[in-house]
């Protein structure tokens, strides 16, 4: 009986074993699909920022392009006009809206810190988005000459000194529906001029940059609900699995130290009667009578006024006592199974 349940527990193992494969292989898969399995609907996007700008000087009437000169004595600086384009096109279709604003700061640094002092914020200007590109090609001007006097001022009044830069921010988003994947798409970028304010300043500006990625449709209601159940047969089949194996350590403990126990009570309460045996004798001459209980071997012994012969064959599992009598052997085990 203690055998079949054994077999029971090792069984009920293998199939937890192969379900929690099986549902492993699924979960992957479905997880998989959740996020760039190409099997389900998909759309590329490329993004693209460029940047320049055209600097007026006092002593001419002319701006000087990005492209020319990027260092500039600040004190003949009059104002900057800033360009950008951002561009962003898909493969499929798409419907909503983008737009942009421009944020100028003047960033102060001293021992470590940094403040920003906000300087100007434009308003939002919004755009529809249909079909497959969003172009927006805008320019603007940044009166240097005028900021960095009253930066001046505001120093001088204050007496501090400190490091700082005119930032423009130009922050630019757009959010909308691909009808191939089912869903909306936002994104944004925020494009950046640096002046540094000091007499020789170094105009830069964000990297032009490209970046390329991919959107996927979402599961439909179905294939979560798929994938939900999944995760919960997986999860239960993994604590199912646990379970089992402390139930079976913990029954095979049990089974030791109650083995153990019944061991320890017979050497020590027959210890004048058990001799201890390094090897298990040769039985093989002998006509072997198994029985059921220790004082059947204890009565044998008794009875034919020899003692009883002890070795542990299985070291805290199986152990067997004989009593030799003649032509016949009577043979006792005490195992965990059967302890």
């Amino acid at each position: 009986m203690k055998k079949n349940k054994v077999m029971l527990y090792y069984g009920l193992l293998v199939v937890l074993l192969i379900l929690i494969g099986i549902s492993s292989f699924f979960f992957n898969y479905f997880y998989n699909l959740r996020n760039e399995d190409l099997s389900l609907e998909d759309v590329s996007i490329r993004e693209k920022n460029q940047m320049s700008y055209n600097v007026r000087l006092f002593d001419n009437e002319f701006f000087k392009s990005s492209m020319e000169e990027k260092n500039y004595v600040l004190s003949l600086v009059d104002n900057l006009n800033a360009y950008f384009n951002y561009s962003v096109s898909f493969s499929s279709p798409i419907e909503g809206e983008y737009s942009y604003y421009v944020v100028g700061n003047i960033v102060m640094e001293q021992n470590g810190e940094k403040v920003k002092n906000e300087i100007y914020r434009s308003d939002i200007s919004k755009y529809e988005a249909n079909g497959k590109v969003i172009n927006l090609s805008e320019n603007f001007d940044i009166d240097v000459d005028q900021i960095v006097k009253e930066y001046n001022n505001q120093v001088s009044n204050l007496g501090i000194n400190v490091n700082a830069e005119i930032q423009f921010d130009v922050i630019i988003n757009y959010s909308v529906f691909n009808e191939k994947i089912s869903k909306s798409i936002v994104n944004g970028k925020s494009l950046t001029y640096y002046i540094p304010i000091k007499d020789l300043t170094n105009i830069t500006y964000t990297d032009d940059n490209i970046d390329e990625r991919r959107e996927y449709s979402e599961l439909n209601f179905d294939d979560n609900k798929i994938y939900i159940v999944i995760c919960l047969e997986f999860i239960g089949a993994i604590i199912i699995f646990i379970l089992l194996i402390v139930l079976i350590v913990k029954r095979v403990n049990g089974q030791v130290s109650v083995y153990q126990e019944k061991l320890d009570k017979i050497l020590s309460k027959h210890d004048d009667a058990i001799v201890h045996l390094k090897d298990l004798p040769d039985l093989s001459k002998y006509d072997v009578l198994f029985v059921e209980k220790f004082g059947d071997v204890l009565d044998a012994a008794n009875n034919i006024g020899t003692p009883i012969n002890y070795y542990e064959v299985v070291k805290k599992h199986e152990a067997t006592f004989i009593v030799l009598d003649k032509d016949k052997a009577y043979v006792y085990k005490l195992s965990s199974k059967n302890a």
